[in-house]
């Protein structure tokens, strides 16, 4: 695991909540994991000129084939979600000929994981035959949550560490934590809700493009990175 730091320092004037002898501290921190895992989102989509049946009879067909799939892919229920399935109609469609038309049409959004990558080209190959042409991916890890946490804590290490260099060399001394916050917070408090941003290395999928069936790029080792920046407030004596 590789950890990438930066420290970012911020000025602030007297303010009613906090007192004057303070010091704000950004603390960054990234960690890389090796990838395990293809998040893969599948999107279902049938449409009719008139018949809102026909256009549900042809998605629920497709969910079949997929849910078929899946199976036998050895994908984990765990690893499976989707979204409720939208049935809706279009109008103000222009056909060929430039007249206004109205279409009926299903919408679903299907994101399960494989764990392992040397079975994406396969499972590519397979999602086109079965029809799913509409489909995206991108790799993750299986110790994403785990980390979560670790790098949250580096993060408000390297703001301490920078605080305590910016106190010494201003001849004062680092007293406590008078709050921590993410970046994007407003109100300074001391808590532990940890959203971190995922970075995912991503890749987009067109039918009929396929990778090779050996020597893909599969042997390269890939990492995904789990940034985060906290605020870090401590007391100037």
């Amino acid at each position: 695991m590789l950890f990438g730091l930066s420290t970012m320092t911020q000025a602030q004037t007297t303010t009613p909540d906090l007192p004057t002898n303070r010091i704000v501290v950004l603390g960054d921190a990234t960690l890389e994991l090796p990838a395990d895992q293809v998040r893969v989102q599948v999107n279902l989509r049938f449409t009719d000129p008139t018949d809102a049946k026909k256009a549900y009879e042809g998605h629920r067909a497709a969910e079949k084939r997929l849910v078929q799939l899946l199976k036998d892919f050895k994908i984990d229920d765990k690893d499976i979600v989707y979204s409720l399935l939208n049935v809706h109609k279009n109008v103000d469609l222009y056909g060929p000929d430039g007249r206004r038309r109205e279409e009926v049409g299903t919408d679903q959004q299907i994101i399960f994981k494989l764990n392992d990558l040397k079975r994406y080209p396969e499972l590519q190959l397979t999602l086109i035959g079965g029809g799913f042409n509409n489909f995206s991916a991108s790799f993750s890890s299986t110790k994403e949550d785990d980390n979560k946490n670790k790098v949250l804590e580096k993060a408000i290490e390297v703001a301490r560490a920078k605080a305590e260099t910016m106190a010494k060399a201003s001849g004062r001394t680092l007293g406590g934590v008078l709050s921590v916050r993410d970046t994007e917070e407003t109100d300074p408090a001391l808590g532990r809700r940890y959203p971190v941003a995922m970075a995912f290395a991503s890749e987009s999928l067109r039918a009929g493009k396929s990778a090779a069936d050996s020597g893909n790029l599969f042997e390269f080792p890939q990492k995904i990175v789990i940034p985060a920046q906290v605020k870090v407030t401590f007391e100037l004596k």
